[in-house]
């Protein structure tokens, strides 16, 4: 029993060409859709004022460092409702902090940034009850002011259960 191939026709190529650019074009119209109606990517607001100030931020992270100033993040949520706690040193010179706040920032949805106030619980300790609504990574900004001045400001992440 034999088997005959099909001829190839100009009908047959035709169907075979339009067909691969049809599942071309729908990808790409897919991925399209997608990177349009999801997560913008910005993340920064200004950025162009920002880069601007780019040597401003210089200067004021090493005034940070050479402050004598130190923030550790002492206790994390381990799930969406916990507490959250930094351990503040300073010198014994320095003006004690008059506001520690924490800004929780989701980087891939938008919408659930919170900001908590820390309250002073003693030796140097600032804390306070935090619920975030999803699980993952968050990005953590720690800002101490003292008499409406900003003082030292600390970012790091956390992830939550």
């Amino acid at each position: 029993m034999s088997t005959q191939a099909k001829p190839y026709t100009g009908k047959r190529i035709l169907a075979w060409f339009v067909g691969f650019f049809l599942v071309v074009f729908t990808a790409n119209g897919i991925m399209t859709y997608f990177a349009l109606n999801t997560w913008t990517g910005l993340e920064t607001e200004d950025s162009y004022v920002k880069g601007l100030n780019y040597n401003d931020e210089l200067e004021n992270a090493r005034t940070q460092n050479a402050s004598g100033w130190t923030m550790d993040i002492v206790t994390k949520p381990e799930s969406q409702t916990g507490r959250f706690e930094v351990k503040i040193d300073y010198p014994e010179s320095a003006i004690a902090p008059s506001e520690v706040k924490a800004t929780f920032i989701r980087a891939v949805v938008e919408g659930h940034d919170q900001e908590v106030t820390l309250a002073p619980m003693g030796n140097g300790l600032y804390g306070a009850p935090v619920d975030l609504p999803l699980p993952g990574q968050w990005n953590v900004l720690v800002v101490v002011n003292s008499q409406n001045t900003l003082i030292y400001k600390m970012k790091d992440w956390i992830l939550v259960k």
